[in-house]
């Protein structure tokens, strides 16, 4: 049987057994891969559990199956000691939402460099931010959107295409129907569209507007994503941000 090396960021892990896990690990040179961890709970286990919670990018070595079966991991150990994410409540709440948005997303099962490159470094960034941005998360969204093939079209024009639809992902003459966004939200996205994200973001928005954003953004993606589901972490999300 055959083994592979490969670095990969924990989508999620559940309870099997009295004493295992199934996760999903969305690795950088085989895309999304399921493993079946045997004993991994137990008290004498070597190995812990707590290396597969979801969002720790970790290096493993596993044996090669077929993609409709589960395969096993020979060996495993973390890539990156996270910081804040592991200790501050607001961090880790933006990053288990983001994750949680992430395995609904991605269902691919072959590599995306790219993809996988977007998520280490915006991972990566949150984690080392000196402040913490409070519209990451909705940056990240767009960003993400354009890895998974609905990107937002970047035609606004104050004149003439001044209305964000989100059915259609484009700049429009006129705002009609229940996806349309206002004029103030529209441009307020054109901004984010062209923001560099590897800096903090600038300019600031009141919680409100914050949150109107968010929830457009959650209905683009519903629009664009038959597979994503309700989401737990949203009610902690909306909590810890002020």
């Amino acid at each position: 049987m055959n083994l592979y090396q490969t670095e990969g960021i924990v989508f999620k892990a559940i309870k099997y057994g009295e004493t295992s896990l199934i996760c999903d690990i969305y690795t950088r040179e085989r895309g999304l891969k399921s493993f079946i961890v045997s004993g991994v709970r137990s008290v004498k286990s070597s190995q812990k559990a707590v290396i597969y919670r979801p969002l720790n990018i970790v290096n493993i070595i596993a044996y090669e199956k077929d993609n409709d079966k589960l395969a096993r991991i020979k060996e495993i150990n973390l890539s990156v000691h996270y910081g804040k994410l592991n200790l501050d409540v607001l961090t880790s709440s933006v990053g288990i939402f983001l994750i949680e948005i992430c395995r609904d997303a991605i269902k691919e099962r072959e590599a995306n460099a790219p993809m996988y490159d977007f998520l280490e470094e915006r991972f990566l960034f949150l984690d080392s931010a000196d402040q913490f941005d409070p519209l990451f998360h909705i940056n990240f969204l767009l960003n993400f959107s354009t890895h998974l093939g609905f990107g937002p079209s970047s035609n606004f024009d104050a004149e003439r295409f001044p209305y964000f639809d989100l059915e259609d992902g484009t700049f429009t003459p006129i705002g009609m129907g229940k996806y349309s966004l206002n004029l103030e939200l529209s441009e307020i996205l054109n901004d984010l569209i062209n923001q560099d994200i590897s800096k903090n973001t600038s300019k600031k928005f009141p919680l409100s507007v914050r949150n109107r954003l968010l929830d457009a953004l959650l209905i683009y993606y519903r629009l664009h994503i038959s597979e994503l589901k309700e989401l737990n972490s949203l009610s902690v999300l909306r909590q810890v941000l002020t």
